[in-house]
C-alpha cells in the first residue's frame, strides 16, 4: 500500500473512531448533544445503558455498524456493487491525477489496514 492509499484510510478510521466515540460520549447525560436529530432517544439509551458491560457492548456495536458502512461505500467506490454497471467511481489525486485504487481493492486495504492498527493498542 502506498503513502496516499494509507493516509486515505488513516482518515476513514480517524472517522470511525470519532463517531464511535461520539456515540459513547453522548450515553452522558451532561452530554451536549446538539450534533443530533434523536435528543429523546439518546436520553433512553442514558438511562438504560449504564453499566460498563452494557456500554462496551453499545460501543462494539457502533463500531461494527460504522466500520461496516464505510466498507460498503469502498465496495461501491471498487465497483464491487450493482452501481459499477452504469457508473464508475474513482479516487484520484489532485495534484497528479493518479487513482488511489491501483491494482488493489481499497475495501480490502481497509479492513487490513485496522487489522494492523487495532492489533497494536
Amino acid at each position: 500500500m502506498d503513502k496516499k492509499q494509507q493516509l486515505f484510510l488513516h482518515n476513514l478510521k480517524n472517522i470511525k473512531d470519532y463517531w464511535t466515540k461520539t456515540a459513547i460520549d453522548s450515553l452522558n447525560p451532561n452530554s451536549d448533544l446538539f450534533w443530533s436529530e434523536n435528543e429523546d432517544e439518546y436520553k433512553i439509551l442514558q438511562t438504560n445503558l449504564i453499566t460498563k458491560e452494557e456500554i462496551n457492548a453499545y460501543r462494539k456495536v457502533q463500531n461494527e455498524i460504522i466500520q461496516g458502512v464505510i466498507h460498503s461505500i469502498l465496495v461501491m467506490i471498487d465497483g464491487g456493487d450493482e452501481l459499477a454497471d452504469k457508473y464508475l467511481i474513482d479516487l484520484v489525486d489532485r495534484e497528479t491525477r493518479e487513482s488511489l485504487q491501483k491494482e488493489t481493492a481499497l475495501h480490502e486495504e481497509f479492513i487490513g489496514y485496522l487489522l494492523d492498527t487495532e492489533a497494536e493498542k
